[in-house]
C-alpha cells in the first residue's frame, strides 16, 4: 500500500495534477452554478470585471484565458440577464469595453461566495498552510505564465 503523502513531486507530472485539479474545480464550481444556469467562465469575466470595470474584450481574453469565440458567446449571455453591457471606446471605436452593472456587481459577489464555500469543501481536507502554500503557488503560476 502506498501513502498518498510520500508521492515525490518527481513522480508526478506537475500539468497533469494542475490540470486535473483544474477540471475538479472547474466541476465543483459549474455545478453550483447550475441553477443560475452559469458556468466557471462566466464567473471569471465578472471576476475580471470587479478588478477592471471597462475592460475590452481583447483584455478579458488574456485575462480569463477563455477562447475569443467562446469568451463572446459568454458576454453575450451576461448582457442577456444584464450583469454587464457593452460600450464602444470613446477613444478608439474599434474597441468595445464590457462594464459590470449593478446587477452584475451583485451577482459577482454572490457566486464569490459560492466559490469560496467551493473552495473551502476542497481545500478543507488540507492543513491550513499546505492550503495557504497552494493558493501562493498557484497565484504565482498564473504571474509568471505565458
Amino acid at each position: 500500500m502506498s501513502d498518498d503523502s510520500a508521492i515525490a513531486v518527481g513522480d508526478v507530472s506537475v500539468t497533469a495534477a494542475l490540470l486535473r485539479a483544474a477540471r475538479v474545480a472547474a466541476q465543483a464550481t459549474d455545478d453550483a452554478f447550475a441553477a443560475d444556469k452559469l458556468t466557471v467562465d462566466h464567473y471569471l469575466v465578472l471576476d475580471t470585471l470587479a478588478a477592471r470595470p471597462g475592460a475590452t474584450m481583447a483584455e478579458l481574453r488574456v485575462d480569463t484565458r477563455i477562447p475569443a469565440p467562446t469568451l463572446t458567446r459568454v458576454v453575450d449571455r451576461l448582457v442577456s440577464i444584464a450583469a454587464v453591457y457593452r460600450e464602444v471606446d470613446p477613444d478608439d471605436r474599434r474597441k468595445v469595453r464590457v462594464h459590470p452593472s449593478p446587477r452584475g456587481r451583485q451577482l459577482h459577489a454572490r457566486l464569490s461566495l459560492t466559490v469560496r464555500d467551493v473552495e473551502e469543501q476542497w481545500l478543507g481536507e488540507l492543513p491550513a498552510p499546505e492550503s495557504a502554500d497552494l493558493v501562493r503557488a498557484l497565484a504565482g503560476l498564473v504571474r509568471v505564465g505565458p
